[in-house]
């Protein structure tokens, strides 16, 4: 009612509604529901997904996992043949099916389709669900090559680490939610071998002698933008008119902004769909309607509780950074278990209690427990970001079928009391 009844409504949400086997769905019926009572195309009305990563926008338009880039359907011929003509390729050489997402990739490798792996500054085996099937995997690979900026878990299980240059350390492009444009500059060299991902990428090509045919003529990151101007023209992330010099005099520049087009503002597209219509064949918006499926791992008799994951305040992903920093790791050291206090009654466990937690992927042992009300009773919450108490090896290895999101938010535990000699302190039968 709110939401239909209000002047305008800004619908946003973070990355717990995509991780979930229906975070596509959940994403369209929140787009839906924007559609259906006017709060598209307005100021201060939208659908707005705050996603996990500062470039998480740009990488998705670039491609190549789900679509090729300007958001090419792989299995649209004429988008195939547009993009080979550009590229002056034959448009064979151009996949007709979408490539392997995150989950497709460990299965190629589970199934021996993939015998080596390039890792790029993520560290899967924290944040990878269902932690001992990833290092099953990881384990059968011949060669496993990870490259990143600091040490990680993952990368103590390589057979080869590329060091790598981080945020201020390169140039290049950032793009936020809004589709707005940043350009960084680095403020300093890379330390020691390290080298930035455009070096590393060069240095590849070169020594498997495809760089004149893939990379022609290209020395910088600004040579890569101007290709990305050239293969987005005329598409709806349209950067063809956006430069450095116009990053730089507006401040950011949001995208459409196709060269040449004088109505486009210095800044860029401030919005989306103001005159309604939308990039389907018939300008119109397509509604769909969502059921809800049931939860796969639902609690029961010995594991009756409901895990969740997430981020906190204090640190970011699996704290390859924020855990260097020395005030963010003294406010949050390690890892803990939030747990209803009807739900630690049953238990008899109270604040500050070591506890363990176990699925029936794994166990996570001796994680701190925090008696709080901010969870609901039949539910637990655990943060993802700490190697020491990983949330990660309870999490199923389930994943949304479309856009192939991990399902991080719905899976059955119990949380077992530190007492030694004594049997598991379990709650009752949950159904």
């Amino acid at each position: 009612l709110a939401l239909g009844t209000a002047e305008r409504a800004l619908v946003a949400w973070t990355m717990g509604v995509n991780h979930s086997v229906q975070g596509t769905e959940t994403v369209t019926l929140l787009n839906t529901l924007c559609v259906l009572t006017g709060n598209v195309g307005r100021p201060g009305a939208a659908p707005f997904s705050i996603t996990g990563q500062c470039n998480a926008m740009g990488t998705r338009e670039a491609g190549f996992t789900a679509s090729m880039p300007g958001y090419r359907p792989y299995d649209d011929a004429a988008a195939r043949r547009e993009l080979a003509v550009l590229w002056g390729i034959g448009e064979e050489r151009l996949p007709s099916e979408r490539g392997r997402a995150y989950p497709d990739i460990i299965n190629g490798v589970i199934d021996g389709r993939i015998k080596g792996l390039w890792i790029i500054a993520t560290n899967p085996v924290v944040s990878f669900p269902n932690r001992e099937l990833l290092e099953h995997a990881l384990g059968q690979l011949d060669l496993l090559v990870v490259q990143d900026g600091f040490e990680t878990p993952t990368s103590a299980l390589a057979d080869v680490v590329l060091p790598a240059a981080i945020w201020g350390e390169k140039d290049g492009t950032f793009t936020n939610s809004e589709r707005r444009v940043s350009q960084v500059r680095a403020a300093v060299d890379p330390p020691g071998e390290a080298r930035s991902d455009f070096d590393i990428v060069l240095a590849l090509a070169d020594h498997l002698g495809v760089r004149d045919e893939l990379f022609p003529g290209w020395t910088s990151p600004a040579d890569a933008f101007a290709e990305w101007r050239r293969v987005s023209a005329g598409r709806l992330c349209d950067y063809s008119g956006i430069t450095y010099d116009r990053i730089a005099a507006a401040g950011g520049v949001q995208w459409p902004c196709p060269s040449g087009d004088t109505s486009v503002p210095l800044g860029g597209t401030p919005r989306l769909y103001a005159d309604w219509r939308f990039p389907t064949p018939t300008g119109r918006a397509q509604l769909r309607c969502v059921a809800p499926k049931p939860i796969s791992d639902r609690p029961r008799r010995h594991y009756p509780l409901l895990l969740n994951t997430g981020r906190t305040v204090e640190h970011w992903h699996t704290r390859t950074k924020t855990g260097r920093v020395e005030i963010l790791d003294r406010l949050a050291p390690e890892g803990w278990v939030e747990v209803h206090p009807t739900d630690a009654d049953a238990l008899r466990i109270h604040s500050g209690d070591l506890v363990r937690i176990v699925s029936e992927r794994g166990a996570v042992d001796r994680i701190r427990v925090r008696v709080t009300r901010t969870v609901r009773a039949g539910e637990v919450f655990v943060p993802f970001h700490f190697d020491e108490q990983c949330a990660n090896r309870l999490t199923l290895n389930e994943f949304d079928p479309i856009s192939r999101e991990p399902n991080y938010k719905q899976c059955a535990v119990r949380v077992e009391r530190p007492e030694p000699g004594l049997s598991t302190g379990t709650i009752g039968s949950r159904g």
